[in-house]
């Protein structure tokens, strides 16, 4: 009786584990995660990562951010980034100012509908630019709507 628990946990563990790494796979193929792995670290920005618990009440399973200081190099990964992944989009509302996205939301469809992501850009009058990714389940499209997306 006791391996059979023991197995039971084993089980669960590992469908854990890979729940998980399905969620990381689901920003690891857009083309953002170069500017959140290139940009991170990097002296003069702030990145911000949530996932689990933290996120459960806003119907959310990932969030993650950076704002960063906006020059000609960063610019130019950044727009090229998004886009690449609005390409991907299935809802896109975007500011282009001087040629370049100035603020953008792009909804990401899911071919299990089972999860929702989100990309979400905007450059500060103070010289950041700041880049959201998150991802939720169906819930969370009335959170990203009721946040980001004005009524007219």
């Amino acid at each position: 009786m006791e391996t059979k628990k023991y197995i039971r946990c084993l089980l669960l563990l590992f469908s854990m584990q890979l729940l998980s790494l399905s969620g990381i796979q689901a920003q690891e193929d857009l083309k953002i995660n170069t500017v959140f792995e290139k940009y991170g670290k990097q002296k003069g920005s702030t990145m911000v990562v949530f996932s689990g618990e933290i996120l459960e009440n806003y119907k959310l399973d990932k969030y993650r951010s950076i704002t960063l200081p906006y020059d000609t190099k960063t610019s130019d990964d950044v727009q090229q980034s998004l886009e690449a992944d609005k390409k991907l989009a299935r809802k896109i509302k975007e500011v282009i100012t001087n040629g370049i996205i100035s603020s953008g939301y792009y909804q990401l469809p899911d071919e299990n509908k089972r999860l929702n992501r989100y990309i979400l850009f905007k450059i500060g009058k103070d010289g950041t630019a700041t880049l959201i990714y998150m991802e939720g389940g169906p819930d969370s499209e009335e959170l990203i709507n009721k946040l980001f997306i004005k009524n007219k």
